[in-house]
Parts: C-alpha cells; structure tokens; sequence
C-alpha cells in the first residue's frame, strides 16, 4: 500500500488522502474532480454525484474532498430516514420501524441540531401510558433491558437545542414516570441499577454462555447505569428550570446515588478504567472486559471528569478499523453481530469525547475511521467487522443505519466544530487536528431563534481568535440570541499532553472452564492456553491453581464457587457457572396455597393474577436471596416484550418485584427455571408471603404479563 501522494492519515490497514481511500487489502474509494464519489469496497462500484447541500439543513465546506463526501452522504441517507409517517427510520433493512435508543442516541449524536421537529415526532411514538417504551429485546424487554432512558438525554438536548417549554413540561413528566417506575422495578439499596448492557442486546455475543435471560436480568451493566445516572440528573436539571426546587433536589441525589455506585462498584483496580457489568448470582463479580459505550457514556456525562478524564479516554482500547463495542472479543464459532465489531455510532461518540477533551490524536483518527467506514461501504453501515472494515461475514448490518448516520453528521458538529449547548448559551469549542487543517465552514445551524454560520482556520483545539459578526467577541451564542451570526475561529494546539491513543490488536479472550459434575470436589475441563484457573467463592478470588481440580472447604454457610481461565499473556475467561454447596438449614421453600404434585399456579391478566403461599419460617437472621421456580412462554427468549413481573410482599409489606423473563422458545411452558434473585435483609421469624400485581407491575406490553409457578425459595447468603 504505497501512493506518491501524502496521505492525511495513515494506518497499517488504510490511507486517507485528500480526494481518496485506500485499504491494504485492495479495496478504496475516490471522489472525482466533478464531484462523483466511486466505492470499490464490498459492492458493484456504487456512485453518487456530491449534491452541495440542502437548504433547510446545515452545510458543510471543507478543504479535504473526503470529508465533503463523507458529510453530503450522511446528509443524503438522512434525507432518505425520513419516513412518511413523520418519524425517523431505524434503518435500510428494518422496514419502518424506530427504536427508544437508536434515535435517542442518534438524536443526542447530533440530529437534534440537523432537524429537532423529527427528533421530537420520532421521541414522541416511544411513549406509551405515559412513560418511555423500551425496545424488545432478551427474555422480554423490560425490566432485563433498562436502557430506555437514552431517550431523556435526547429530551433535554432538543429542548436547550430549542427552547420549547412546552416540550419541557412533558417530557418532564414522561421521564419522571419511567425512572420512578424503573426505581420500584430495578434499584437495589447499594445505589446499582440492574439490566443488560445498552444496544448489545444479542446476550449471546457479549455475556458467558451460561447466563440466562435471568442471569442477564439480575445484572448490572456500565452502559446502563451510566444512563440512569444522567436521566435522574437531567431531571434534577429538567425541574430547576420548571421552578420546582424540591423535584429538582431529589433527582439530583438520585443520581448522585447511582454515580456513587458505579464509582464504587465498577472501578477496576489501579487502573482509570470500569469494568463492564457485574454478573453473578447473588455473589456479583466485576467483568473487567472494557465496555466502550459505557466508558464514553462515562466521559460525556460527567461521571468521570477532571485530570482523570484524559486518561480514561487514553485507555480505552481502539483498534486499526476502529473503536470495539467491547474489549477483548468473546471466542465463538458463530458469525459476529457485536463481538468483533465497529460501530460507527460508537465512532462517534468516542470522536465527541475525545474532541471535548482536546485529545487531537484520537480525534483524528476516529475522523479518518468514520470518513474510511461510510465511502469505502458506500452507506453508513450498521456495523462493519474489525478485521476487513466491511459488512462481509457479519450476522446483520444495515445499510443507511440512523445511528451511524448521525455519529457521521456528529463528528463535524460536535467534533470539528465543538457545538454544544449548555442551559443558558450554545458554546463552540472545535477541535481540528494538524493533519486536517484548513478552511471548513459550517452554514445554516439553527438555535433557538438564531441560525448560525461556523468558519474554522487553522488547527488545533484551543481558541485564539474570535469574530462574531466582524467584531472581537467569544464562541458562545446565548439563549436569547435572534437573527444571524457569523463565527469565524481561529484555532491554536491545544495541550498535547492530553493526546494519545490506545492503539490495540483485535484480540480474544479464553473460553470459560466447563464443569465435571463428580463426586463432590470441583473438576472442569481443561481450556486451551490456560497457564492457571482461578477459583472464587462468594464472588471473591480464594486460590490459584494450575490443576484442574479445587477441594472445597466445608463450611455452614451456602458456598458458590466458579472458576475462571488464565493465559500467560494475561487474558481471562469469564468465570463459568456458579455450583452451589447449599446447607440443610440455609433454605427454605414455600408453595402457592392448594397446590399438591406436580400442579403450577397460573398467574395470568386474565384470570389470577395474585398468588398466595404457605407461610415460611427463617430460623436465622440475614440477607436472604429470594426466587421462584416459573416459566413464561410468551415469547421467545431473545425477543419480545411480555417480560412477566409480580410485587414480593411478606408480612403485608411490599419489599420488591420478581421478573419473570422468557426462558424458552415461544410457546413452550413446559421448562421451568429460577428468576432473577431479590436479595433482602430479613430478621428471623414467620412470614406470610404473597406475589401480587400492582401498577408497579406493569410491562412494556401491557396487555400480556403471564407466568406459571411451581414454588418460591429463600436463601440465606449472608448474616
């Protein structure tokens, strides 16, 4: 791979110059003097003629013939999103479907400032009784996948973007609603919030082999946390700016709470990075895989802020054709979805935060990974492979994606041009790196009641002229502005000791150690290139072995153990299932009341909703892991969302709800498995027990909310 030209940007696997692009492996794609763009990449040469803009949306000029390229076709496949019913649409292969995170995250990337009447419309059909809806996805949706509060951070950005009160009184309601409904749901006391990991919601590409959609459920993920933390605080944010103080004080410490937790609980030792999720059952440990979404949902929101944030962003792992969902892949046989992928809406977010950063460095080269990904695809894929930086061999990965459409469209607005706005004022702090110096001229940005022309010169990430209007002023619009605005910025190098990136190879982890069910010591199967196993108890790390077999201590309390495979270049597996050592006297079973043999209580919308048990006597104090044996066929248990939930309430009080997710394949009601665990501190004594449904209760459905129960069970895991 060799030009005589000088390349802008140079990898080991591409070449971005001025007017082309080139792949080592051959394919490229180049723009032509008269303005048509020719992809050679995985397709029958696709063109297009560049169209110099469109008058009702904002425009872009630039010195470098690849990016005008990059942003008129991001532009173009915008244009073909706009469905006919008014709303957005989520992509080419997804008929006329919108989903709560991808326009969230799309809205939030930067097509709030392209087009906020559509953003609203399309914000809007996500609401159903009166709260955010969240997206089918494992066992049933919603409470497995929580991350449908992505749409309130696209809520407040259109209303600082615009200034709609009335947008503001309601999707202050429709937020307040769903995080309310989420807290009876989902909290737990520590601060955590339990769900799966936002968007990677193919469970099998991302999470051991043996979690359920239970297991999953039970979880806490990163991603997740990260955006309840900012909803709760932009309620805090959303009611200040309504007047209510007391609305606005509450929701601000709920989100310190869950800010606290995830500093607590996700952190990786000595390292300025968090961990993925926590996984487990009743014993939660941190998966250190580095979760990218979530590191950068991180950054952006504040959560990790100050001199730490340089080197959280410098740690992150970022790999030749791009930034990885998550770091290293899972080893797996089936085609890549998630697992080996770049998606270049994550590209985006990580070319915003490094731009708010100053980090020059990575936002040039997540500049040239998006401007390579959309020309040589032709599109702005869904996900493209981290291998060859094309669609081929993927499980999906959709043409004219909405989210990666937008996180094109954001790197200029957002990234180049630094546009952010605050509560009070629209604030430009561009950031263009040396190699991409020039003249670049940003037209037609609307705010409030302003619209606002962008001139950039130079390079750098640090201001050292301003003209607004002719005249010597500050890159900050304020809210009040009216008319026309003319921003001309001459940029200086920022602070270089913030630049770097965390260049790494595409690399796997070890699959996990599989059990030998004999006798009563652990045996498990030996893992390829395993230098040792490491064996937990409860969650906590006891011994290292190279054998593959541990004697366990008997003890009185309930013993978990799991173990987890080690290489000698440090890569780890996940742990593997836990195997329980439960004693006589550390648990306890109940039925439903009347039941005998083999009989399950049918709890359905239509008929009995309510369950009744035998009373149950705890002989000793402590935190006890409450679950019941069910099954929901409702739905399948990738899909859906007829996720089944039921109130706990012992002694008359309420202290938390049971989910009910889908097991099996649609249909099948005759496998039965334990539910997400409740763990609950409880003094000894007798207790009456009951599952109930409430308003509290309700699911995405609505209408479906169907499980059987054979028994319930309380185990005590800890004094």
């Amino acid at each position: 791979m060799s030009s005589c030209e000088t390349p802008i940007f140079r990898s080991e696997e591409f070449l971005v110059f001025p007017n082309r692009v080139v792949q080592r492996n051959g394919r490229e794609a180049v723009v032509a003097g008269d303005g048509t763009v020719w992809s050679y990449g995985n397709r029958e040469r696709p063109s297009w003629k560049m169209s110099g803009g469109v008058k009702e949306l904002a425009s872009y000029e630039g010195p470098i013939p690849v990016l005008n390229a990059a942003y008129d076709l991001a532009v173009r496949e915008f244009l073909e999103s706009r469905g006919d019913e008014g709303v957005l649409l989520t992509g080419a292969s997804w008929g006329k479907s919108v989903w709560t995170r991808d326009v969230s995250f799309a809205t939030t990337l930067g097509l709030g400032m392209v087009d906020p009447d559509i953003c609203m419309a399309s914000l809007k059909v996500r609401v159903s009784h009166g709260e955010v809806m969240q997206d089918t996805g494992t066992g049933g949706s919603w409470p497995i996948s929580t991350d449908r509060v992505a749409w309130g951070i696209a809520a407040w950005d259109l209303y600082l973007i615009t200034g709609d009160r009335e947008w503001l009184e309601w999707s202050a309601k429709v937020l307040d609603r769903t995080c309310l409904h989420d807290i009876l749901v989902v909290d737990e006391l520590s601060g955590l919030v339990r769900g799966e990991s936002s968007f990677l919601d193919w469970r099998s590409q991302s999470y051991p082999d043996w979690m359920t959609p239970a297991d999953i459920g039970e979880s806490c993920s990163l991603s997740t946390m990260a955006l309840h933390a900012r909803c709760r605080a932009i309620l805090g944010e959303m009611y200040a700016e309504l007047g209510d103080q007391s609305k606005a004080g509450y929701w601000k410490k709920a989100a310190e709470r869950v800010r606290k937790a995830i500093e607590t609980m996700f952190r990786i030792p000595h390292r300025p990075a968090y961990g993925q999720f926590l996984y487990g059952r009743g014993y939660p440990v941190l998966s250190e895989r580095i979760d990218t979404l979530g590191s950068l949902l991180c950054l952006l929101f504040g959560i990790v802020d100050g001199e730490e944030a340089a080197s959280f962003l410098y740690e992150l792992p970022h790999c030749l054709m791009g930034v990885p969902c998550f770091h290293p892949q899972k080893t797996m046989t089936a085609m890549d979805y998630h697992n080996g992928t770049m998606w270049p809406f994550l590209e985006g977010f990580y070319a915003q935060t490094a731009a708010s950063l100053g980090n020059e460095d990575a936002m040039s080269a997540s500049l040239a990974c998006l401007v390579r990904s959309s020309l040589i695809n032709g599109t702005n894929k869904e996900n493209i492979s981290l291998i060859h930086g094309t669609d081929e061999g993927l499980v999906q990965s959709s043409d004219r994606q909405l989210w990666s459409i937008a996180g094109t469209l954001g790197v200029f607005l957002k990234g180049l041009f630094g546009i952010w706005c605050e509560n009070d004022s629209l604030m430009l702090s561009p950031c263009v790196p040396k190699e991409w110096a020039g003249r670049h001229v940003l037209m037609g940005v609307k705010y409030r009641k302003a619209t606002i022309d962008v001139i950039l010169l130079g390079h750098g990430s640090q201001v050292g002229k301003c003209m607004v209007n002719g005249k010597t002023g500050v890159p900050v619009i304020e809210k009040s502005a009216e008319g026309h605005f003319i921003v001309e910025i001459e940029l200086l190098p920022g602070d270089p000791s913030v630049n770097g990136i965390n260049w790494s190879p595409v690399s796997y982890d070890l699959p996990s150690p599989q059990w030998i069910h004999e006798g009563n010591e652990l045996r498990w199967e030996p893992v390829p290139d395993a230098w040792y196993y490491r064996v937990y108890r409860n969650g906590i790390p006891i011994a290292q072995t190279e054998q593959t077999v541990f004697v366990p201590h008997p003890m009185a309390a309930v013993n978990q153990y799991q173990v987890m495979a080690v290489s000698k270049d440090d890569r780890e597996s996940f742990l593997n299932e836990p195997r329980e050592y439960i004693p006589g006297n550390a648990r306890v079973e109940t039925r439903p009341c009347g039941l005998s043999g083999d009989d399950v209580w049918v709890s359905r919308m239509d008929g009995s909703r309510h369950a009744y048990f035998y009373d149950v006597i705890l002989g000793q104090s402590g935190v006890y892991r409450v679950d019941a044996f069910f099954s929901n066929g409702s739905g399948d248990y990738k899909d859906g969302n007829t996720c089944a939930l039921r109130s706990l309430v012992l002694n008359g009080k309420r202290v938390g709800s049971l989910v009910f997710p889908h097991m099996n394949t649609q249909g099948d009601w005759g496998n039965f498995f334990y539910t997400p665990g409740l763990d609950v501190p409880l003094a000894a004594g007798i207790y009456t027990v009951e599952l109930t449904y409430g308003e509290e209760d309700e699911n995405i459905n609505h209408d479906v909310n169907d499980c059987l129960i054979k028994h319930m069970r309380f185990t005590r895991i800890s004094p």
